[in-house]
């Protein structure tokens, strides 16, 4: 019955990984056919800037120096599962071209980048191979420029180039875009799925907008698999046949592969999860480190579709008298054991602590939460701000809500601001599955 499929997130900015039972994170290494360099930072010419950007991707092509650069045929041509290339034909008025750089990302949230003094002198062709030795699935975005410099000094970067993407030629794929997700589905994969991840995203846009303050900065993809070897065919370094899913916020995707014939639990539960950890990436991306029942519970919130019911499962154990001190140290990890010896303890707890919030304190109060996290504020102090409760009042609200027996608890304001009123915008919880 309990049977939640687990997705990896590998962990760029420390966020806890949905599957840390089931496998260790593997560290990253660049490697490419030419010889790598770091992310550019923002002293960099070309990116002096940066912090300005109108995300995503509007920095213009800009120069310094008096050349004149003619740039023709700039190409990205996908090798998947084996990488891409990049080239392009450049040249400058006042001297030969000695280096380019081709600076590419998935989501305007990282910048990756590789450097080549290669170029033919006679043609001014460049080209430059990237080699994967990580984990990077098919269909995620690849937009790129060049930053060149010629001989003399002079510097030039293009404008980007948007809208490649790592393709898949070797199997069959449907690609649909809506106004909030773009899907892949391979060959074999039930095309209601489509349909029916179209509806989960469409349903819980408003949700997620008022929830996090505001949409994600690209639109998120959702690439599903029919089968466990075209799977791993991409996953460098990870291993099991266990794994059926994996989200990461470098990519802007979550990539699933279609394991029980569940294509309604695909949609409305993990799909929706998943979605919910790239907003956690996005807008609080340093926060939900304080307990992976915090960063799991978060998630399943927005899931509209349940296995089993996850708040009458802890409900039980709130009226043994059973729950688990939440606001002290990390709390239950995500895939952990309850006392009823069934695991997912932490998903389940988390989600009922985040239901708690928001039907006591509004889907506003969430976002309240989100935006102190972000800003750096400690994880108690800012449950403590926004409820207006203290600490140990929290736990014991919550408590109750579950139905543990005990005496109500004495209210104390630990803030002065009022409590934040019922959310303008109906919040869908999730349904738990039919027996």
């Amino acid at each position: 019955m309990y049977t939640r499929k687990f997705s990896i997130i590998p962990v760029i900015l420390s966020l806890v990984m949905t599957v840390a039972l089931l496998l260790t994170a593997i560290g990253y290494q660049a490697v490419a056919q030419v010889a790598p360099t770091p992310t550019p930072s923002a002293d960099d010419w070309y990116l002096t800037e940066v912090e300005e950007w109108d995300l995503p991707y509007t920095i213009p092509g800009s120069q310094s120096g008096d050349a004149t650069w003619s740039v023709k045929a700039p190409r990205f041509e996908s090798h998947y599962p084996r990488g891409f290339t990049f080239s392009v034909e450049v040249a400058s008025s006042a001297a030969d071209v000695e280096l380019a750089s081709v600076i590419w990302s998935h989501t305007p949230n990282r910048l990756q980048r590789l450097e080549t003094r290669d170029i033919d002198p006679d043609t001014g062709t460049i080209e430059i191979t990237w080699r994967p030795d990580e984990s990077l699935p098919p269909w995620v975005a690849v937009n790129f420029y060049w930053s060149l410099v010629d001989s003399a000094g002079n510097r030039y970067a293009t404008n980007w180039i948007l809208n490649n993407e790592y393709a898949d030629v070797q199997a069959g794929w449907t690609r649909v875009e809506s106004q909030d997700v773009v899907i892949f589905l391979q060959e074999g994969v039930p095309e209601e799925a489509i349909d029916l991840t179209v509806d989960a995203m469409a349903t819980q846009r408003a949700t997620f907008e008022q929830a996090w303050g505001g949409a994600l900065s690209y639109k998120p993809r959702v690439v599903l698999f029919e089968n466990q070897r075209d799977f791993q065919e991409w996953r460098l370094g990870f291993g099991g046949s266990s794994v059926i899913g994996q989200t990461s916020q470098e990519w802007g995707a979550t990539v699933q592969v279609l394991n029980d014939g569940d294509v309604v639990d695909l949609a409305y539960g993990t799909v929706l999860h998943e979605i919910g950890h790239l907003y956690q990436f996005e807008f609080a991306p340093d926060a939900f480190d304080a307990g992976s029942w915090l960063t799991e519970g978060n998630a399943t919130l927005f899931e509209l579709h349940q296995q089993y019911d996850y708040e009458a499962r802890i409900r039980n154990i709130a009226e043994a008298g059973r729950l688990p001190v939440l606001l002290q140290g990390s709390g239950p990890f995500a895939a952990s054991p309850g006392p009823d010896g069934i695991g997912r303890y932490g998903y389940d707890v988390g989600y009922t602590f985040w239901k708690w919030l928001v039907v006591n304190f509004g889907l506003d109060a969430h976002r309240a939460v989100i935006e102190r996290l972000a800003a750096g504020t400690p994880r108690n102090v800012v449950f403590q701000q926004v409820t207006g409760l203290s600490q140990d009042e929290i736990e014991r609200q919550w408590a109750t809500w579950l139905g543990a027996s005990g005496p109500a608890p004495t209210l104390v304001p630990t803030w002065t601001l009022p409590a934040f009123p019922a959310t303008s915008t109906p919040f869908q919880f999730n349904t738990p599955a039919a027996e």
